[in-house]
């Protein structure tokens, strides 16, 4: 603008000269505006190029299975007349029959429990002739479910056994209108 002002003022030859001024300083600020470009383009590239890496990243992130224990054993739900759970880890845990009097077969379900799902690992029965079982547990450190199913007309404590200790680490009722419930715990091979 100030340019165009000075040309209306100038003479012919001046004109001509400020002209040429005018364009080289336009020129340089092409120039520089060119190379700021380049630089933006640039830094564009490397910010594709490393949000691609993030994506494969979080990719990964989710495919990973997360683990179910650890905030299971940092915090266990409550254990009910149904649900018997294990407070800590139990190492080659096994499901005993606390009666001395007979019992049914007892249908025991073993499933892990996964961040995707919950898979069924075994079914194993314990049977009449039987005071007790060993889950066959497949990973250790996993959180497991144990649904446990059979007929009613006994009354029996189901336990939940520590294999290596042999010590309780849940139990549950077997009784009128309850023949059927769970234990939930942290298991781990022991070999």
């Amino acid at each position: 603008m100030n340019a165009f002002a000075l040309l209306l003022l100038l003479g012919p030859v001046q004109e001509a000269d400020a002209l040429r001024s005018e364009l080289t300083r336009l020129q340089s600020e092409m120039v520089l505006l060119r190379g700021a470009l380049r630089e933006r383009d640039a830094l564009l590239g490397t910010v594709r190029e490393e949000l691609v890496g993030v994506r494969e990243d979080l990719r990964e992130l989710r495919d990973r299975p997360q683990p179910v224990a650890a905030p299971f054993l940092a915090s266990p739900p409550a254990g009910s007349d149904k649900l018997g759970v294990a407070k800590g880890a139990v190492l080659a845990p096994r499901v005993e029959v606390e009666s001395f009097l007979r019992h049914d077969t007892v249908v025991l379900k073993l499933r892990r429990v996964e961040a995707t799902g919950v898979r069924t690992v075994a079914e194993v029965e314990l049977t009449p002739d039987a005071s007790g079982v060993d889950l066959p547990i497949d990973q250790s450190g996993a959180l497991y479910l144990v649904e446990w199913a059979t007929s009613e007309g006994h009354v029996y404590n189901l336990v939940l056994r520590d294999g290596a200790s042999g010590q309780s680490a849940a139990s549950v009722p077997v009784k009128e209108k309850q023949s059927e419930g769970r234990f939930a715990l942290v298991g781990y091979r022991v070999e």
